[in-house]
């Protein structure tokens, strides 16, 4: 006995779409998973996420003594004036986190603009030959 041929046609764009309680799909999230062989021949292209309806992410709590054993370094102008004057600041027991999401710091100017921002040894001392300091 020979199997029938069922739907072989291959599609080239489709769309999946997910709930999380498929019977009440208003208390889930939604998830609606974009294909197009065209953009990724491998798996979806886009997805869209949608929290359920009164859903709040929490906010970040950042630990300003959790350290990674590495130095973090800022290179910044004192001012946003051409002629400011470019410096750098390096803490050594801050989490990189705690630093970005501070309005002022010890050490550096509340008008300053920041140039980089980064994590290690190395790119202390890249900066300095970039910037001669």
């Amino acid at each position: 006995m020979a199997r029938l041929k069922e739907n072989d046609t291959v599609l080239d764009k489709w769309v999946l779409t997910t709930y999380e309680v498929p019977s009440k799909p208003e208390l889930g999230d939604k998830a609606v998973w974009h294909f197009d062989r065209s953009k990724n021949p491998h798996g979806c292209w886009k997805v869209d996420h949608t929290p359920p309806k009164g859903y709040k992410h929490p906010k970040v709590k950042v630990n300003k003594t959790q350290s990674y054993g590495v130095p973090v370094a800022m290179v910044f102008k004192s001012s946003n004036r051409a002629n400011a004057k470019t410096k750098m600041k390096v803490w050594n027991n801050t989490n990189i986190d705690y630093i970005i999401t501070q309005d002022k710091l010890p050490g550096v100017p509340s008008n300053a603009v920041m140039l980089e921002l980064g994590v290690g040894k190395s790119l202390i001392k890249k900066w300095q030959s970039k910037y001669n300091l």
